[in-house]
């Protein structure tokens, strides 16, 4: 999947600009890995 089913913003414009377009782009896998890498896992460490 490329976009948001609902708005359809594209993963890469995400990616590009640090900007989702709705609440549903956090569900793209792309983006949950980008989350995760990002903030290092689930877990809040301190």
């Amino acid at each position: 999947m490329n976009e948001c089913p609902k708005c359809h913003t594209s993963v890469s414009e995400i990616l590009e600009t640090g900007f989702v377009g709705c609440e549903k782009c956090y569900e793209l896998p792309e983006i949950k890995q980008a989350v995760d890498a990002l903030f290092g896992g689930k877990r809040h460490k301190g």
